[in-house]
């Protein structure tokens, strides 16, 4: 199962957390699997039934404040059955001063308690955009992946039917790459996947015959694209009379990935097809569709009203 270290929340400087250790560095390779986080409200009143376990747990200005409003013993208390849970780690929002007995118990439990500037909503805003990012469902696709007309199109199909050429041509025409060869795609909310290119083969495109070559170098900074969400995929099948593809565009095939299923357009391909204008088109036409405008639904709603006017006749 997929997950980070405590280690990497501190390391992290992406999200911009400002975390520090106050007590169990010792524990920092404790793994967090689980993309929720937990304030804890009125588990820091002893109501140890509404903790969550395997979270993030958050002190606040709240909880702070009602731990140093108790007696010395009710305190050590809560704080000695908070350490006893089955927690990642604690952290302490605001800076905020934190209770010397909360130290003395998370240390020889290698229980990290981590601190930060931040206020506390800020702080949940971030870690949960760091979680939700870093443990998303993930794959890896054998396709090319490219922005055109800011649509995220993935470009699949078999070896050598010409993915990369199409790619080529599309940059060429003022696309943009993503990847090619292997795109790395991650789930991210319920309904949404991203695609980006793994560090190794970032910003380069192979084309047989000459070779693998870097298309920021070549076409410049605005050829290329970090990360985008995938809108729909193309297959480039090969033509074949016997196979039969979609003339009208009212049946919508899909690609399921990651649990979701995507639009997915068949494009045959044989000397002297235009696959890149092609795609170019079914991108505009996948516009349309956001906007509600579908041309082949349209036709069909013509030709049954005029169907429906020739009988009444």
């Amino acid at each position: 199962m997929k997950g980070i270290t405590v280690k990497e929340l501190l390391e992290d400087r992406e999200y911009g957390l400002e975390l520090e250790v106050v007590a169990g560095s010792k524990g920092l390779s404790r793994k967090i699997y689980n993309t929720k986080i937990q304030k804890l409200g009125l588990v820091a009143t002893g109501n140890m039934i509404y903790m969550h376990p395997h979270r993030i747990q958050i002190l606040g200005n709240t909880e702070i404040s009602y731990l140093m409003s108790l007696k010395d013993e009710e305190s050590k208390k809560i704080i000695k059955e908070l350490c006893k849970q089955d927690v990642v780690c604690f952290v302490i929002t605001r800076n905020l001063k934190v209770p010397e007995y909360f130290i003395q118990e998370a240390e020889p439990k290698n229980l990290p308690l981590l601190k930060t500037k931040l206020v506390t909503s800020v702080f949940i805003e971030r870690i949960t955009k760091l979680l939700e990012e870093r443990l998303a469902p993930s794959t890896t696709v054998h396709g090319v992946f490219m922005d055109v007309f800011g649509v995220g199109v993935l470009i699949i199909g078999r070896p050598g039917i010409g993915k990369s050429e199409s790619a080529l041509e599309l940059i060429m025409r003022g696309h943009r790459l993503i990847v090619d060869d292997i795109t790395y795609v991650k789930k991210v909310g319920a309904i949404e996947l991203y695609g980006e290119s793994p560090e190794m083969i970032k910003n380069l495109l192979e084309i047989r015959g000459i070779g693998i070559v870097d298309i920021r170098r070549l076409f410049g900074a605005s050829s290329i694209c970090d990360k985008k969400r995938i809108d729909f995929v193309v297959e480039l099948i090969d033509w074949d009379d016997k196979t039969e593809c979609e003339r009208v565009g009212l049946k919508e095939d899909k690609y399921r990935l990651l649990g979701i299923d995507l639009p997915l357009i068949k494009i045959p391909v044989s000397l002297g097809r235009n696959v890149s204008a092609i795609i170019e088109l079914a991108c505009r036409n996948h516009v349309l569709k956001q906007q509600g405008i579908n041309t082949a639904l349209e036709l069909e709603e013509k030709i049954i009203k005029t169907t429906k006017a020739t009988k009444r006749q």
